[in-house]
């Protein structure tokens, strides 16, 4: 009896414990979910958030990046619509649907893209036999297509073929000013375009905009749950606007391609400025690259405008003669002895290594004489020629809006570096720097800050953020002085004693300095060795007693025709630079016809041919096209550009292409009928168009082989 009593009350206290612990356990999830539902936390997760993330679905929106224009609102760089070719090869992609979704006949499937993408029916039919692969691609052929393209394509009818959509930058004249306008490429971890050279990447921050996003909540079978959508439009970018005019541009890449081939240099550069406001007309160098196609970039990375250091040599010369004119020290017929002098155990001579005896100092700036300019620094003073060269803005940057602008150096740290700076070597510089100093000259003594960006503004919303215009950096020298150094510059090319007789342009008085100077070795110190290891240039201005236009010219270590380089310089691009930019200009005797209207060219696109036509033909402009549709799809120009009378404007019609006249066109036609088309020109020579391989009205396609000829009306 006693046992049966001890069993039932241990029975008593387990049905009490476990219940109090069940009791507990109930508990700790009451207040477990009590918290859960009250805070929307668990192990320290938002779980609200996270019900979010899984049924509210975000999508971004890309902006469209700004434009680049020129001067005149001619379009250098864009984001344009293309498009990649896909093919889905595998039978499994049509087994649930009723029309095939995969290529059924690969022959005839190879046979009629072979029509539009550059790409044999041979090798489009390898591509579509692939084993093993659910869809291919065509490579570089089927890619950045044009929606001209891509309808072609659609029209086919062709099963299993997909077309997806692609932003490119678009930059429709190649190899044009790439060192200034740069490249934009796309980023590969987030897909977006990203400035990484240039103007582009400059001012990413202003092309790119800022991106949309559109989100919209979904039930747990995918659906969109109704008045759930939130979208925040993409904000486009910016424009940034040039000063560069096109036209001029055409001129310094035809006459640096001429050089290229020519003396085939190491280095290369050539640059156009307003004389009186500092506008950077045109400017490139060689090496170069293509942004559009990626060819040659990264051969050189930096912009030799603003970015590379080089002695200058003989250019320099002008600065040292401004201070010593306006010190009083140079006096034109006092004769001096020239030839050559001994610096510090060093012996420096003249050119020509025995000098011209006594002669006087004009004559002696006219020769370039080195003796010269190392007796008139010893006139002025050491440490004040010092000073002098640093009031024309030497050894430091000129503030330009362009990254990473280097300072150079005036080089003074001994008596033989002092000396050898007189005439342009030890002494380091930028292109930017020799334009700004030597501006003084043609503004009464007041530099001008060369500078490209004409404005940065949104289209949109009509808002300007940056605003380029003429500034002043500084007055180192009188109206007086600058007068008499533009009078000794004269005499450099147009005296009877010239040495420099091959700068001079038929129609135009041009005055200006040349310069020959060693090249420095950056691998073995010292300067480059060789029969002819120079750096040429020419810093050339006209008209000359009023100059409209500066010309910068400059070639290192030319491989080919070495001898000639040296005896010659640059003139072989200076001259037509100089000449075609005045005729351009209207400069000199052709004055300023004040009745000449530029007109904008107006928006035809989506217009009957006809109506097209006549509304460009009411604007004086002319219009040719290009296929034989009856509506026009694109134009080139595109609108709001300005253009002078009886200029061409292409229309893109939505038939088959077919070969214009080509007969006049100048190299801005051949560019805006290749960015059009997609076909490519084989071009020679420069000036106008004056024959054409395929006949008029022709029909042509991308695989069609043009070849174009060029010649300049003195060829004629």
């Amino acid at each position: 009896m006693a046992k049966r009593k001890i069993k039932i009350k241990k029975n008593k206290l387990g049905a009490v414990l476990l219940t109090v612990v069940l009791g507990l356990l109930f508990f700790s999830l009451v207040l477990r979910y009590s918290y859960v539902m009250l805070s929307g936390q668990s192990s320290g997760e938002d779980l609200i958030m996270r019900a979010n993330q899984k049924y509210l679905a975000q999508l971004d929106q890309s902006a469209e990046r700004g434009k680049i224009y020129d001067r005149n609102g001619k379009i250098l760089a864009e984001d344009v619509d293309r498009f990649r070719l896909a093919a889905v090869i595998d039978k499994r992609a049509s087994e649930e649907s009723k029309e095939p979704r995969h290529v059924v006949d690969k022959k005839k499937t190879a046979k009629q893209l072979a029509k539009v993408i550059d790409m044999s029916e041979k090798d489009i039919e390898k591509r579509l036999k692939m084993k093993k692969a659910f869809q291919v691609e065509f490579g570089k052929a089927g890619q950045n297509l044009t929606y001209h393209d891509k309808e072609k394509i659609e029209n086919m009818n062709l099963p299993g073929i997909t077309m997806y959509p692609e932003v490119q930058r678009f930059y429709p004249n190649g190899n044009f000013a790439s060192h200034l306008i740069g490249m934009a490429q796309k980023d590969p971890e987030t897909g977006e375009l990203k400035g990484a050279l240039g103007v582009e990447k400059i001012f990413d921050s202003y092309l790119s905009g800022e991106k949309g996003h559109a989100s919209y909540t979904k039930d747990i079978w995918g659906y969109i749950i109704p008045n759930s959508k939130n979208e925040v439009a993409p904000k486009r970018g910016d424009d940034v606007h040039l000063t560069l005019d096109s036209n001029i541009q055409v001129f310094v890449e035809e006459a640096l391609d001429d050089m290229v081939k020519r003396y085939e240099p190491k280095d290369l550069f050539a640059v156009v400025m307003d004389a009186k406001t500092g506008e950077i007309l045109a400017y490139s160098q060689r090496p170069t690259f293509n942004p559009e196609t990626g060819e040659d970039f990264g051969k050189k990375w930096a912009n030799n405008l603003y970015q590379n250091l080089y002695e200058p040599g003989s250019t320099f010369k002008s600065y040292g003669l401004a201070a010593a004119i306006q010190e009083g020290k140079f006096k034109p017929k006092e004769e001096y002895e020239s030839g050559h002098r001994d610096i510090q155990g060093s012996r420096i001579y003249d050119w020509n290594k025995k000098g011209w005896g006594d002669i006087p100092m004009s004559l002696g700036f006219t020769y370039s004489s080195n003796t010269l300019m190392m007796k008139l620094q010893d006139l002025v003073g050491t440490d004040k020629m010092q000073s002098w060269y640093e009031k024309f803005g030497f050894g430091k940057s000129t503030g330009s809006l362009f990254d990473s602008e280097q300072s150079g150096n005036i080089a003074w740290e001994n008596e033989l570096m002092q000396k050898t700076s007189a005439f342009g070597q030890s002494t380091t510089v930028t292109p930017a720097q020799m334009l700004q100093a030597q501006s003084a000259f043609f503004n009464k003594g007041e530099m001008v800050r060369p500078y490209f960006v004409s404005s940065v503004m949104n289209p949109v919303t009509d808002e300007t953020f940056v605003e380029g215009k003429r500034k002043v950096t500084g007055k180192p020298i009188t109206p007086e002085t600058a007068d008499k150094v533009k009078e000794e510059l004269d005499k450099v090319v147009n005296s009877k004693k010239s040495h420099a007789s091959q700068y001079k342009v038929e129609g135009y008085r041009v005055a200006g300095k040349t310069g020959t100077a060693q090249v420095a070795d950056p691998d073995n110190g010292g300067y480059v060795k060789g029969p002819n290891p120079y750096f040429v240039s020419f810093m050339g201005h006209a008209p000359s007693k009023n100059p409209r236009v500066v010309v910068y010219a400059g070639m290192s270590l030319a491989q080919k025709r070495d001898q000639e380089a040296y005896e010659m310089g640059v003139s072989r691009a200076f001259v037509p630079i100089m000449k075609n930019t005045l005729q351009y200009l209207n400069v000199g005797e052709e004055k300023l016809d004040e009745k000449v209207t530029i007109h904008k060219v107006p928006d035809v696109t989506g217009k009957s041919v006809e109506k097209a036509e006549k509304i460009l033909a009411d604007k004086s402009l002319n219009p040719v096209i290009i296929g034989q549709g009856e509506k026009v799809v694109n134009q080139s120009p595109s609108s709001s550009t300005r253009l002078l009378p009886n200029s061409h404007v292409l229309l893109l019609t939505d038939g088959d292409l077919t070969m214009p006249d080509m007969t006049g066109w100048t190299r801005d036609d051949l560019v805006a009928f290749e960015s059009l088309t997609g076909v490519k020109l084989k071009v020679s020579g420069s000036g106008f168009v004056t024959s054409q391989s395929v006949g008029l009205q022709s029909p042509i396609d991308k695989k069609t082989e043009i070849e174009v000829k060029m010649k300049s009306q003195e060829e004629e």
